[in-house]
């Protein structure tokens, strides 16, 4: 009888608290997967922008160039991984070796929240890539190609949705000899402004 008993008030309880247990397991189990689903967010963001740097090789003493670049940002980390493709060039042949027909570069950057800011990211670093340089009026078809330097600093302002704008100063260097001739030759402090889209995965 008093096993019965026993048995009972436990069957009871059992009934009464396995809702509670059930609902702790499920909290567990849901802060788990958000947990784990925070530590493989990656932020990306994709830069479009335009602008340019004064050159006196041009008879406009400037040249006028666009950027289009992919930041990848692991959320554990304050270092992003940028590529950027761009041009620089007084038209939409260039013909000159002033000119940058083409280039693409990789560079690691820092990245931080302005004022503790989602919305504002102030980011600097650097990087190594590639470019292509007309080599003159004489063969406008053929490119000179050389290792390019660079460094960079900017802002990314989130301003609604995903859609943001952003500016950024660069200094470029390049420079190649063929025969004790300058055939690249860039010493460059550029400025670019755009927009970006910002998401995550």
């Amino acid at each position: 009888m008093f096993r019965k008993y026993l048995l009972s008030i436990f069957l009871l309880f059992s009934f009464v608290f396995s809702p509670c247990f059930k609902l702790n397991a499920q909290k567990m189990v849901s802060s788990t997967d958000s947990l784990s689903s925070a530590e493989k967010k990656i932020y990306f963001t994709i830069r479009l922008g335009q602008g340019g740097f004064t050159d006196d090789r041009s008879p406009i003493g400037k040249l006028g160039g666009g950027q289009l670049a992919l930041d990848i940002k692991p959320s554990k980390f304050p270092i992003t991984i940028s590529v950027s493709s761009e041009y620089y060039t007084n038209s939409a042949d260039p013909t000159h070796s002033y000119e940058i027909a083409g280039l693409i570069a990789v560079n690691f950057l820092y990245m931080t929240e302005l004022f503790k800011s989602e919305r504002v990211n102030l980011f600097a670093g650097g990087g190594i890539g590639g470019l292509e340089v007309p080599k003159g009026v004489d063969e406008p078809d053929a490119m000179e190609r050389g290792i390019l330097y660079n460094i960079e600093g900017g802002i990314n302002i989130r301003a609604f949705w995903k859609i943001g704008l952003y500016g950024i100063y660069k200094y470029l260097y390049a420079k190649k000899e063929r025969n004790n001739v300058k055939v690249i030759n860039f010493s460059e402090h550029i400025v670019l402004l755009g927009i970006t889209f910002n998401f995550s995965l």
